[in-house]
């Protein structure tokens, strides 16, 4: 997952170095009960970043089976999707994996139920086998010792633990690199978290001169957490140095200011990804102007001299620029009653409302009434657009007679529901009258909606001299 801006010998070189590794995985199983249902195989395209990309997907036959074939250049954290519900597993190119998914009994939305539950298989290397015995010694360790780990520096028990794990798993350790770092990682979180090793010993015993490991997700999940911590501990500089650096829009201002703590002064790779890390991390702080940090990360994108650190950057700018205002809307397929498709160049040139809802939510229908009145009474108008996503609307198109609304089914539902973040019902898209996006999600009716509406009204008629 590369952005197009990145050099194409950059992308060939990569092409050449990668698929000189590439093995073949197979995903196959069954999803009891759930015919028709989209099967995908995720990573993130890069761990620090954590913007998606999807590796394969596939739908289930009529008994719910599923085969999924691809390649893969690394061991790799993953997903596997059923719908909009996720379950992690590790992937190990030229492994196979059989998967039997539990048929799901919680009712509600995807996004308050626990992951997607399945049972795993794996013919070749046995890394998800490992993990999981690891975690639950660790879980275990953690629950057993909670008030010992809160209270006070429990450095010779949490030694303890280390010398015991690294016994009990000795043999696949010195085996299996992935699972070695994992569980370096995993230890060291449980010293930085506990306090057993300082900020600056952490730093330096993990990080600074030690190689990025780019595809470990303890490594990336401790970088993350440590760097987000560490940035707010660091006197090397103030709040306004950092705001100033960054509003240069120059890395020539940003980076020095790093440079001052002696520890990341080291190692400019470290260095570069735990600055893109603040940078997205302060990408909404309202004394910041985007366009500026914006400009730092293209910077790294296209100069760095760390080919990972290019692609990193390039995912950032994805993940950050996505769905904000004057970004292109993500494509959407919309059936209406009678079967026919269409999508939002339909309404190419008015501002749209996306009302995304459920046949069932209450509250998405209650809101119709005053969505019927911010439309009559906006100063320009806008077309709303319902989308009920479990594609039942019949009872919509009778709750919106009247109306002057537009009621859809959604095609590609899983994709779309994604690409626009929905996590609840009902959510409020608003559309530029070019297709870009004016704010998401929106406001409910009753919280201002139509005063947003006017407002980027007013703010595209400006931005167009219209």
């Amino acid at each position: 997952a590369t952005n197009s801006s990145i050099s194409s010998p950059v992308i060939f070189f990569l092409l050449l170095v990668y698929s000189a590794k590439a093995q073949k995985i197979e995903v196959s199983g069954t999803a009891i009960g759930q015919p028709g249902k989209l099967v995908r195989v995720i990573v993130y395209a890069d761990q620090f970043s954590r913007l998606d990309s999807t590796l394969a997907e596939a739908t289930t036959d009529a008994w719910g089976n599923f085969d999924l074939s691809f390649t893969c250049e690394q061991t790799d954290y993953a997903f596997l999707a059923l719908g909009m519900k996720r379950g992690e597993f590790y992937l190990k190119p030229g492994n196979k994996y059989q998967m039997y998914i539990r048929k799901d009994s919680v009712k509600g939305s995807v996004f308050d139920q626990l992951p997607l539950q399945f049972e795993l298989k794996e013919q070749g290397d046995t890394l998800n086998s490992l993990i999981e015995n690891f975690n639950f010694d660790y879980n275990t360790f953690i629950l057993q010792y909670q008030k010992q780990l809160l209270r006070a520096k429990p450095a010779g028990l949490i030694n303890d633990f280390i010398k015991k794990e690294n016994e009990k798993f000795k043999v696949s350790l010195s085996e299996n690199t992935y699972f070695r770092h994992y569980v370096t990682y995993s230890l060291a979180s449980l010293e930085w978290v506990s306090e057993v090793k300082s900020d600056t010993v952490i730093l330096k015993d993990y990080f600074t001169g030690k190689g990025v490991l780019y595809e470990n997700i303890a490594y990336t999940d401790l970088f993350r957490d440590f760097f987000k911590q560490y940035f707010k501990n660091i006197k090397e500089f103030d709040y306004p140095d950092l705001i100033l650096a960054f509003n240069s829009g120059k890395l020539f201002y940003v980076d020095p200011l790093l440079q001052q703590d002696k520890f990341l002064a080291v190692d400019g790779q470290v260095r570069e990804l735990a600055l893109m890390l603040l940078i997205a991390r302060n990408f909404y702080n309202k004394d910041i102007i985007r366009k500026k940090v914006l400009d730092i990360l293209t910077e790294i994108e296209e100069n760095s001299k760390y080919v990972r650190n290019r692609i990193v950057a390039a995912n950032f700018k994805r993940k950050l620029l996505k769905l904000s205002y004057g970004s292109k809307a993500p494509g959407i397929l919309l059936i209406n009653a009678e079967g026919k498709l269409t999508g939002l160049d339909e309404f190419k040139g008015k501002f749209v409302l996306l009302d995304f809802i459920t046949s069932g939510c209450k509250m998405c229908l209650h809101d119709f009434s005053k969505l019927a009145e911010i439309q009559n009474f906006l100063n320009k108008p806008v077309e709303i657009v319902v989308v009920v996503t479990d594609g039942k609307i019949e009872n919509v198109l009778a709750s919106v007679s009247g109306a002057h609304f537009h009621v859809f089914r959604l095609g590609r539902k899983i994709q779309t529901l994604e690409e626009y973040e929905i996590r609840i019902y009902p959510t409020y898209i608003i559309i530029n009258p070019d297709g870009t996006v004016a704010m998401a999600p929106a406001p409910l009716p009753n919280e201002n909606l139509d005063v947003f509406l006017n407002g980027f009204m007013k703010r595209y008629a400006k931005e167009n001299n219209k």
